[in-house]
């Protein structure tokens, strides 16, 4: 088996030695960056509401749509935004056909290989039907609850 000698750590400054990328703390470190300006669950808008909205939709869709899509029985833990949000106030953050419920694993993979390519979509102005139908919907919604 071929042997490759450690790199150092790419953080500036850093002498560790590791295989690749940054050592164990700068890797830590970069997370905890990301984790602060990323804002907590309820700075993006998943509020008591929610929490309630995720328990009631898992309930009616309790197994993974990716798994199921394969023939795999999966418990569902996640309720994922199927066209990404950017914060509570998002338009469809809360219209149920932008969900779907997934287990952890294939949730990670969605959000990893295909939320980035989605989240260009939506700022090419691909999604832009979605959103007017969301718009209207909570127009909708919000003038309904007013005249009660």
């Amino acid at each position: 088996m071929p042997w490759q000698p450690l790199k150092r750590c790419s953080y500036q400054g850093c002498n560790k030695r590791v295989k690749s990328g940054r050592c164990d703390e700068h890797k830590r470190e970069a997370r905890r960056q990301q984790d602060s300006k990323r804002g907590s669950r309820r700075e993006r808008g998943y509020t008591p509401t929610w929490d309630k909205y995720r328990l009631h939709y898992l309930k009616l869709n309790p197994l993974c749509v990716h798994c199921l899509k394969n023939g795999v029985y999966t418990p569902a833990t996640i309720v994922d935004h199927i066209i990404p949000i950017d914060g509570g106030n998002d338009v469809l953050f809360w219209p149920d056909w932008n969900h779907q419920s997934l287990c952890h694993g294939c949730h990670n993979t969605k959000t990893f290989k295909h939320d980035p390519l989605t989240k260009q979509k939506r700022k090419n102005g691909d999604y832009r039907e979605q959103e007017d139908q969301a718009t209207h919907r909570n127009d909708w919604i919000y003038e309904h609850n007013r005249n009660e």
